[in-house]
């Protein structure tokens, strides 16, 4: 596993408990929580329900925690992107949701991994969304960007670590249907 880099984290009086909490799981999309943050696997692009569960997990995750989040979403470079109505559902609601920054994770490597990922950047460009997001290709370094900017943003952040450790049990989730 890649080291993962410093992070000026700002740590809550009583800390982040250090589990995994699944919030929500079907054969293409696993949404889980570590600390203040929502993480997001998808095998395929999000539908309008899968985004109503997003939106809602964040909102739920927010009042959990008592304190505002952050979302690291990770795709394979294989994935096509959401449809049009997810699209606009995306637009409208994550910029009234808790979030203060998102990570977005495009994996693989080469033409496509690069591609996909200029695609998204280019795509948030037009979002314009009110908290700041970037593109990474792999997970640790979309972990460190995130808590950095939550810990900023929000005063409080899990462990980059902690991230990373909720990707790996997601992932475990879908190899186990």
């Amino acid at each position: 596993m890649p080291k993962l880099a410093p992070t000026a984290v700002a740590r809550p009086s009583a800390p982040f408990v250090r589990t995994v909490t699944e919030h929500y799981r079907n054969e293409a999309h696993c949404i889980a929580w570590s600390g203040n943050v929502q993480v997001i696997l998808s095998l395929e692009p999000p539908t309008s329900e899968v985004m109503r569960k997003i939106i809602s997990g964040l909102e739920a995750l927010a009042a959990r925690c008592a304190c505002r989040t952050g979302a690291l979403l990770v795709i394979n470079s294989d994935c096509p992107p959401p449809d049009e109505e997810a699209r606009r559902y995306i637009r409208a609601e994550l910029a009234r949701s808790s979030m203060v920054a998102a990570a977005q994770i495009v994996e693989g490597t080469g033409f496509r991994g690069a591609a996909m990922r200029a695609v998204l950047s280019m795509v948030q460009l037009a979002s314009r969304a009110p908290y700041p997001m970037s593109v990474f290709g792999n997970v640790p370094e979309g972990a460190s960007w995130l808590t950095a900017e939550l810990a900023k943003r929000a005063g409080i952040a899990p462990d980059p670590a902690d991230v990373v450790k909720a990707v790996i049990e997601c992932r475990g989730r879908f190899r186990r249907r």
